[in-house]
């Protein structure tokens, strides 16, 4: 039954990335087969016993996407203060970067498997690239 909950997820994760969350709509077909398969892997994961994995999958994807958002609004903010030369731009900048850092380091803590510690190098490289932009 794993590997059932699993296809799921993997198919949960895939309607997913196919919504434009810039401008989505709740009423589209992708939103709604999303909505459906994500409801299915929650219950499959109810019924068997509300199987740990699962949680662990969330909180590492919900991470994920909690670091991408602090490096995006980095990378925004830094545009905005070479773009208007407002230093509370580059504050706000230097702010979402150091948020970015705090959630790499908790998620290090947690002891990441092999395919998330690449990820979190790969975002530890990032922070370096756009602060070393930042101060040059």
């Amino acid at each position: 039954m794993d590997s059932t909950i699993n296809e799921v997820y993997s198919d949960f994760k895939d309607m997913l990335s196919k919504i434009d969350f810039k401008s989505y709509n709740p009423n589209s077909p992708e939103f709604i087969s999303a909505l459906n398969i994500g409801l299915m892997w929650h219950l499959l994961g109810e019924i068997h016993g509300n199987n740990p994995e699962m949680k662990m999958i969330t909180m590492n994807e919900e991470s994920k996407d909690e670091i991408s958002d602090e490096l995006f609004g980095a990378k925004k903010y830094f545009q905005k203060y070479m773009d208007s030369g407002d230093s509370s731009y580059m504050e706000m900048a230097k702010d979402e970067l150091k948020h970015a850092e705090i959630l790499i380091k908790k998620a290090n803590a947690r002891l990441p498997s092999g395919e998330e510690k690449v990820r979190l190098k790969e975002y530890e490289a990032e922070v370096k690239e756009i602060s070393e932009q930042m101060n040059g």
